[in-house]
């Protein structure tokens, strides 16, 4: 180690020893001239005690660093009192000239303190605050002030030709000359003769326990470097600190440190309280290694006040790259627990007399990674304890072994670690897919089905958007849609029982004969499609119905038709059906949306509703797509199990979801970015909601 000599250091007992050295020269003057150490006539005392040992005093102790606002209003307010003092006994102008002097330094100095430290907020009380800081602490320095009272003092009452002048002026003479030529600092280098010196860059202000500290700082220091510095205790300790950020307070510089743990190695000549650069840097590997984490992982931040369990605030270190669904964590007793960010906010703290603004951000609990799952953590964090995120995009984590037939839904936001889960073993537990046009939704469900094709389920899509066809023809699906004409008869058939004679028997005759021909037609259909082991996928189109009441009319059928069907293997695992439903508020919709004239609809929606109920028990799964919660059935809606939203924005679908992935997630969900998306349920290996980034595929263009 080669500390640097500490030419501009005054030791404290220097300090001292000059504040001792000065009063006692003082009071020998004063039991010289006067039979007394302390005067009691005005005219003594406002040169011994009210000028001289107070320019002592301030210069030697009060003010070593810097004059601050508040000493300048004390020091004028004394220095105006002892002039009252001696007011019937002076020179009128002389007199007039010092108070005034006195009490202009007292009134700016005390508009600088109301104005500092955010008292009063407005831009002009900070504009008035700039202009008058200067002068208030350069006039109302002890050395200038209390001078300007000692001198007085030598004018008004004493002869400049006077024995006790000459003393007094010679005295404050050299002891005003000792500051400027550097004597306190020579002493200080000759008292540290034979030892090295290390020069502090800052004293300790207030520990927060446990683990941050506030350091009044130097000026000049390079805190924002973020390099480890060392910190002495009271106890002789040494402990490596890691400056975080630094702001400005009245005249001062505060630096905040996070503590990472003892010096191996103690460092000598250091001053308790005290904070010093060293001369070897502490490398990253090694400042990790204190924090308990390698290389892989990057200080974000420290945790804050009113965190709980599924949700902690935390502290973001100035500078460091933040985000929606970044992937963070901290340890609790040794375990690593993950949390994800899901907002963000700046507040502002009153940190010795200044606020501090700084940004906080608020993250979700996924819990401990176990072999690639999130499971849920019973407890939170200790106040200030250090938080983490991933280096940068390409680190990785160990999530245990990959397997093939789970699917993977996509990557944290801001890395490459994968989220996966067992869609297929939980595929009849139903699942909603949901979000605004554009957001991804309808890709996604491409890729599950396609998934779900490849592990032997079989897929039923019901289309409205005529979409599927072309996508999925690399599957070769089988086309179960009815024909066009038999669309068209169904529609007129349903027209004619609304608009008939009263009751319209014969019309609602007709229609039911129709109806049953169309069962018997769709139900063959489906039987032969499960029947044939080389078809995968079926497709269901209905594009050119536009009566909404056809459209439900239908898919009852279809739903109805492959419930029996269902019904008639149970037993058979083979046998799987997952029903794709697109734009599922059109045949699902929520009966309150619905107009009177629909009331026939609701009961065939209602009997939709049941078939999702009871198809769960005969492995049939649904894969419900919808736009908005508000307009699809919540009786097939709140039996999802599993729920994944991309972006929405109404306040229904949001009020929805808060109910599913709790507060912290739901209002993730109108900042979700496109191709991001929430996760929740048993599709998905995480016990809390989580939230994931689609990988960008240029193929899908």
């Amino acid at each position: 180690m080669n500390p640097k000599v500490a030419d501009d250091y005054t030791k404290p007992m220097i300090r001292v020893f000059i504040m001792l050295a000065g009063l006692l020269c003082a009071l020998i003057i004063s039991w010289k001239f006067t039979g007394s150490p302390l005067p009691q006539d005005p005219q003594y005392a406002i040169v011994f005690q009210n000028a001289l040992l107070l320019i002592v005093l301030g210069s030697a102790i009060l003010e070593h660093f810097f004059t601050k606002p508040a000493d300048s209003m004390i020091n004028s307010l004394m220095a105006g009192i002892t002039m009252l003092g001696v007011y019937h006994v002076s020179p009128v102008l002389a007199w007039w000239v010092v108070f005034s002097y006195c009490l202009f330094v007292f009134l700016i100095s005390a508009i600088c303190v109301a104005t500092s430290g955010g008292r009063v907020s407005g831009e002009f009380t900070s504009v008035v605050n700039s202009r008058l800081y200067k002068p208030a602490i350069v006039l109302g320095r002890s050395r200038l002030i209390f001078s300007v009272v000692f001198l007085f003092g030598i004018y008004s009452f004493y002869s400049i030709q006077s024995e006790l002048a000459v003393y007094l002026i010679v005295f404050w003479g050299v002891f005003m000359a000792i500051w400027p030529l550097r004597i306190p600092q020579l002493l200080s280098s000759m008292s540290f003769r034979g030892q090295e010196i290390i020069q502090p860059i800052g004293k300790l202000l207030r520990l927060d326990n446990p683990g941050i500290l506030r350091f009044a700082i130097n000026q000049n220091t390079d805190w924002e470097r973020g390099k480890p510095l060392i910190y002495q205790r009271v106890d002789k300790s040494q402990q490596w600190v890691l400056p975080l950020y630094s702001h400005l307070n009245d005249e001062r510089r505060i630096g905040t440190a996070m503590l990472l743990g003892a010096v191996e190695n103690l460092k000598t000549g250091l001053v308790d309280g005290h904070i010093y650069e060293p001369s070897e840097l502490l490398e990253n590997d090694a400042v990790m290694g204190l924090l308990g984490e390698t290389t892989q992982a990057r200080l974000l931040g420290f945790v804050a006040e009113d965190s709980s369990i599924g949700r902690i605030r935390l502290e973001v270190k100035a500078g460091c790259p933040c985000a929606d669904g970044m992937l963070i964590w901290c340890k609790v007793d040794g375990k690593k627990i993950f949390y994800q960010i899901s907002a963000g906010t700046t507040i502002e703290e009153n940190l010795d007399g200044d606020k501090h603004g700084y940004q906080i951000a608020f993250a979700a609990q996924l819990g401990i990674l176990e072999n690639g799952e999130f499971i849920k953590f019973d407890w939170l964090p200790n106040m200030n304890a250090p938080v983490f995120s991933l280096a940068d995009n390409t680190a990785d984590l160990y999530v245990g072994e990959p397997n093939p037939n789970y699917f993977n839904f996509g990557n944290l936001p801001k890395s490459n670690v994968p989220v996966v889960g067992d869609f297929v073993g939980n595929f009849n537990f139903h699942t909603a897919v949901l979000g605004v046009t554009g957001s991804g939704k309808t890709e996604f469900a491409f890729d599950l089905i396609r998934h779900s094709v490849a592990c032997g389920i079989k897929v039923i899509c019901i289309d409205l958007t005529s979409q599927y066809k072309g996508r999925l023809a690399d599957l070769n699906p089988t086309d179960l849609s009815i024909q066009e004409q038999t669309s068209r008869d169904l529609s007129q058939k349903l027209f004619d029982v609304e608009t008939g004679t009263y009751g319209a028997p014969n019309e609602k005759k007709a229609l039911q004969a129709f109806s049953e021909q169309l069962r018997h037609d769709v139900d063959a259909s489906l039987r032969a499609f499960m029947a044939d082991e080389g078809a995968r996928l079926g497709l269901i189109q209905l594009p050119e119905i536009s009566n909404s009441q056809a459209s439900i009319f239908i898919t009852e059928i279809y739903m109805s038709c492959l419930l029996n069907i269902a019904k008639e293997s149970f037993g058979d695992e083979s046998k799987k059906i997952l029903v794709a439903v697109e734009e599922a508020h059109t045949i699902m919709p929520e009966s309150a949306t619905m107009g009177v004239s629909d009331f026939a609809s609701k009961g065939l929606v209602a009997k939709i509703s049941q078939i999702a109920l009871q198809g769960r028990k005969y492995n049939v799964g649904l894969l419900v797509l919808a736009q908005r919660t508000a307009n699809v059935s919540k009786t097939v809606l709140t039996q999802c199990n599993s729920i994944i939203s991309f972006a929405c924005y109404d306040d229904t679908s949001i009020g929805f979801l808060r109910n599913i992935f709790g507060s912290s997630c739901a209002e993730m969900v109108p900042n979700l970015k496109k191709l991001q998306a929430v996760v929740f349920g048993k599709i998905v290996k995480s016990e809390r909601p989580i939230v994931v980034e689609i990988p960008y595929d240029e193929n899908k263009v």
